[in-house]
């Protein structure tokens, strides 16, 4: 199994990040994602690691974020400047932050055995939840730990909508020597370029015709009359005014809202 197409949340700051306690002021979750290092002397610029205060199966590192994710996997690091590790550790987590959940009904996860090796473990089944709780239970001389969460790339909709999107008035569309079906095309531009091309649902606002034979002197006849949205790219389609028999449409307006996942 890969992470490779997994999203990680730590190092693009998808999530926020609260500890139960901090050694002090630069042992904290700054200093958790996976793989950090200094740069500088331990005694300048901190650990490299969240570092609790307290040892005990109390504490925590927590990962959160206003919008749920679904995660794949996480990735455990020990200390890259001295010898502490989490050895073994539990997962919670929550979707609705009220109600917490235990991975695997709270059975110890293995973690390290050393400063720098990296520790995957992919879960049973992906996990939804708007925060997810790492739990040292056993570790190695301090509880001091890096980390990463791999969630699902997520898709968000995208909508645009547009109005009054009209052939002009007066067209062939409003002919009463030509019958038969009769069609103008629009273009039309999104504002801004979807990334995938959109689904278009397309609907006549206003609709101003009459329905008469090719002589105009027969008015009681059905009107047939539509708008369709064709060739549509990632920039824009052509809307599609057309009528049929004879339909005779001196104008009409259409609007349209396209949706497409990004």
């Amino acid at each position: 199994m890969s992470t490779s197409n997994l999203v990680p949340v730590v190092y693009n700051s998808l999530v926020n990040l609260r500890t139960s306690t901090n050694y002090n002021g630069v042992h904290t979750q700054f200093n958790s994602v996976l793989n950090f290092k200094n740069g500088t002397p331990n005694t300048q610029g901190g650990s490299e690691a969240w570092c609790a205060a307290i040892l005990d199966t109390n504490q925590y590192i927590i990962a959160g974020s206003e919008n749920p994710k679904t995660y794949v996997s996480l990735a455990i690091q020990g200390r890259g400047d001295m010898d502490q590790w989490v050895t073994s550790f539990k997962v919670r987590y929550t979707l609705d932050g009220v109600n917490w959940k235990e991975y695997r009904n709270g059975t110890a996860i293995a973690g390290n055995s050393d400063r720098n090796t990296v520790t995957t473990h992919f879960f049973d089944q992906p996990i939804r939840a708007r925060s997810i709780a790492i739990c040292p239970l056993t570790w190695n001389t301090h509880i001091s730990l890096r980390f990463e969460l791999y969630a699902e790339i997520e898709q968000h909709s995208f909508t645009q909508v547009g109005r009054n999107i009209s052939p002009g008035a007066d067209t062939v569309l409003n002919s009463t020597t030509n019958t038969g079906a009769r069609e103008v095309l629009v273009d039309v531009l999104f504002p801004v370029e979807f990334k995938s091309i959109p689904l278009i649902a397309i609907t006549l606002g206003h609709i101003d015709t009459t329905s008469a034979d090719a002589t105009g002197t027969d008015l009681y006849q059905q009107t047939r009359v539509d708008v369709q949205a064709i060739n549509v790219t990632t920039k824009g389609f052509k809307a599609r005014f057309y009528v049929w028999r004879n339909a005779r449409a001196y104008n009409l307006r259409a609007d349209y809202v396209a949706t497409s996942l990004e």
